[in-house]
């Protein structure tokens, strides 16, 4: 091996010492050929060169041209070569540079080749093999508002075309789940604090689930979804009733109503008002499993207990669990509300889990049961555009099923904005037959998980019965008559218990982690005066004068230990203020040179961030008042 090699080993030790020592054990399976054509190397690799036969420089320039280079980028690199295209990125990118070069073979050769040590040891440069470590680089960079650019040679795209397009989707789905995670921090976080501070009072007599763990050991689950292929095992469901544990998601309980079958356990998870999916079903034989945060309104309808889910996934809980004082982390969640219903029956202990109506595409059109309160959506090419397009088939009933508004047009604007949603959001994804079928980008996102979870818990058997949805590798593949076969009767499942919670603690917790908020206030003040010394400076100066610069960096400061130090401490601060400070942050990540127009605007939202938390301080400490209110009530 030469010492170029172990230059290039020696960086990448520093940045990614798993990826050095599986180069430095490495025996390459095929060596490529150095070409000199006019003075321009290039690399043979598989009987192809890799970079363009006349000038490769100019081919990594012209390609670098086109991409969006500023502070918030994320530059994926797929394939390395000879590295022009990568060193070319490295050296002017102004964001964080991925390499991803799967071909382990490629890697060692260029190694050998190519001096590429100053170029790894770059601050803002990754360089990896493994798809999971390059998602974990742009998820930890994408706190703002940015997704990665994939950019690659030409070439490099035919030497593995599969390769490719299965990272293109694997892309499409990280981002996917970056806009979810991104969209619920900004729009539903604080949403999901108030709800839970309303939900306090019902929490009180909401039994944590853990604590029935292992309760209905050995006996079989079966997870309903509202996905079309549940029309095709209700016969099914409702001839071996007896002999299975049922848990339903709210989109499906009617369907399963609607044909005589009720359900153990429902499981809701939502913040939206979902009354839609219960009103007029005799609940008071099911056990409810909901979220501390889910919306209220469900929880007047009479259930025979209610239960909670502490899901460890969503931020919002973790403050929950602190109030509390429960260990929430063996509540498993991915933000869909099957996944946790999976969990559930985990939790409890079946041994034997069957997943019906999990479909996570759209079947022949259809895209939920036929009694779904989504049944009049349907999805098909539409001939004017030839792409594959959601509809609804009575949009009237669609909007009155979705939105509980006595307003016409609110509800229509509702189903509306939900077509469009689903509309910019359609996907194709691999079914169970090896065709790609349509599905909505969220559906394509939930595959992954639901496949994690069966290699995290893989001490029970999960079946899937769809056959004509996604594929969702880890689940048996057979029908719901199959997976029944050798199931025996079982008496109704009953949980009970005597658990009862801790009010007097769960009362000292909240009131010592209110006390943040008086910090938070006094910082906020503190801005409010620095904010308004900046602001007369701004209008006096014509330039970045030395007042303006010293209020500025007062500014700042205040601003970093509240978006910084506070939020690192408390979770009620981080989970008030984040919608606001994730703009501010990302206009300060955008800002390569200070302005007074620039400075003025920042300012502004810094302003903005000030009033609008001091508005949501005052929300939530009247929301404390009442909690306490009913707390002293019952003595």
């Amino acid at each position: 091996m030469n010492n170029l090699f172990y230059k290039n080993l020696s960086a990448l030790a520093k940045k990614n010492q798993n990826l050095a020592m599986k180069l430095e054990k490495y025996v390459p399976l095929e060596l490529a050929t150095l070409v000199n054509q006019n003075g321009n190397y290039n690399l043979q690799y598989k009987n192809k060169l890799i970079h363009d036969s006349q000038n490769p420089l100019l081919e990594a320039q012209n390609i670098f041209k086109q991409i969006v280079n500023v502070p918030t980028s994320i530059h994926f690199v797929y394939g390395l070569g000879l590295g022009y295209l990568f060193q070319l990125i490295s050296l002017n990118s102004k964001g964080t540079v991925i390499l991803y070069e799967p071909d382990l073979n490629i890697l060692w050769i260029s190694f050998t080749l190519v001096d590429f040590s100053a170029d790894i040891l770059k601050d803002n440069v990754y360089i990896t093999d493994n798809f999971d470590e390059a998602s974990s680089v742009i998820y930890s960079h994408s706190a703002t508002k940015t997704t990665p650019q994939l950019i690659s040679l030409p070439s490099q795209r035919g030497f593995d075309p599969q390769g490719f397009d299965s990272l293109v989707l694997k892309l499409q789905n990280l981002i996917g789940s970056f806009s979810l995670d991104l969209k619920y921090t900004k729009e539903k976080l604080y949403p999901a604090l108030l709800m839970l501070m309303n939900n306090i009072p019902f929490l009180q007599n909401e039994i944590p689930l853990v604590h029935y763990k292992d309760c209905l050991k050995g006996k079989t689950a079966v997870v309903v979804s509202a996905g079309p292929t549940l029309d095709r095992n209700i016969e099914m469901l409702k001839k071996n009733r007896d002999k299975y544990v049922l848990f339903t998601v709210g989109t499906a309980l009617k369907t399963l109503y609607a044909n005589d079958i009720k359900p153990d356990f429902l499981v809701v998870i939502e913040t939206y008002n979902s009354s839609r999916q219960v009103e007029g079903l005799d609940l008071s034989d099911v056990y409810f499993i909901t979220e501390p945060y889910s919306n209220p309104d469900l929880r007047n309808f009479k259930f025979k207990q209610v239960l909670s889910h502490i899901s460890v996934n969503m931020p919002i809980n973790h403050l929950w669990g602190e109030i509390c004082g429960e260990n929430i982390e063996e509540y498993w969640s991915k933000g869909t509300v099957s996944y946790t219903a999976l969990n559930c029956a985990r939790l409890l202990g079946c041994s034997k889990i069957i997943l019906v109506g999990q479909d996570l595409a759209y079947i022949e059109g259809q895209c939920y049961s036929k009694d779904s309160v989504y049944k009049d959506l349907i999805c098909g090419v539409n001939p004017e555009t030839n792409r594959w397009e959601i509809m609804a088939k009575d949009f009237d009933k669609f909007a009155s099923a979705i939105s509980t508004s006595p307003d016409k047009n609110i509800r229509d604007s509702v189903a509306k904005r939900r077509l469009t949603n689903l509309n910019n959001s359609l996907h194709l994804v691999k079914g169970i037959n090896g065709d790609m079928i349509p599905t909505e980008s969220v559906y394509a996102t939930f595959v992954k998980p639901l496949e994690e979870f069966v290699q995290e818990f893989n001490d029970r058997e999960y079946i899937n019965t769809s056959l004509v949805g996604a594929q969702i590798d880890g689940y048996k593949n057979i029908s719901l008559e199959e997976a029944l076969s050798d199931c025996k009767s079982i008496d109704k499942p009953v949980i009970s218990g005597d658990f009862k919670p801790d009010l007097k603690n769960i009362q000292t917790n909240l009131s010592e982690i209110l006390k943040d908020l008086d910090v938070a206030s006094k910082l906020l003040s503190e801005e409010e005066s620095a904010l308004k010394d900046l602001f007369n400076n701004l209008k006096r100066a014509r330039n970045l004068s030395s007042e303006v610069l010293k209020s500025l960096k007062r500014v700042s400061v205040i601003y970093m230990n509240l978006s910084d130090e506070l939020t690192q401490k408390s979770k009620i601060w981080d989970y008030i203020s984040v919608q606001y400070r994730i703009d501010i942050d990302y206009e300060i990540k955008m800002t390569e040179q200070f302005s007074i127009e620039n400075i003025t605007n920042l300012a502004n939202k810094i302003k903005s961030f000030v009033l609008n938390s001091r508005v949501r301080i005052s929300e939530v400490k009247e929301l404390a008042r009442k909690v306490n209110e009913s707390f002293n009530s019952k003595g």
